[in-house]
């Protein structure tokens, strides 16, 4: 069984966890962009736009000091209470055990590159679908289980 080279917990453990977190942040994504006032848009895809810069330079500290606070700022966004509380939770609970976000093995630079700018491009138009369909990917919702 392989394990990840940050945590020696197995892979498919690692990817579940993401999933997980995939799952949940795409839930508050799909409820908060529809309703984000023009200067909360405004702040995710400039915030957004800094993320796709770092991951240009492919400087996996600077990747998660950009997106932890971003996903964390989505959360701060959404109507829903109930999956702020859970969100929250959540990253508390599990965000010990994803200090992958700074292993180079784990990170898919070329996917991000692709996947970011797909979410700023959805926040900016207001597509619920499109923008949790792209934190779904980005939190390896589509990543397969050896």
């Amino acid at each position: 069984m392989a394990t990840d080279s940050t945590a020696g917990w197995p892979r498919h453990r690692r990817i579940h966890l993401f999933q997980t977190l995939g799952a949940l942040l795409g839930g508050v994504t799909r409820v908060t962009v529809p309703v984000l006032e023009d200067a909360d848009r405004a702040a995710l895809v400039a915030e957004l736009d800094e993320v796709s810069r770092v991951i240009g330079l492919q400087d996996p500290v600077a990747y998660a000091e950009r997106s932890w606070p971003l996903m964390d700022h989505l959360v701060a966004l959404c109507p829903n209470r109930i999956l702020v509380t859970t969100a929250r939770d959540a990253l508390a609970l599990l965000s010990p055990q994803l200090e992958v976000t700074a292993d180079t093995d784990w990170l898919d630079w070329p996917s991000l590159a692709v996947d970011f700018p797909i979410l700023r491009d959805a926040v900016a138009e207001g597509d619920a679908i499109a923008a949790e369909l792209a934190v779904e990917r980005l939190w390896g919702m589509a990543a397969t289980l050896p």
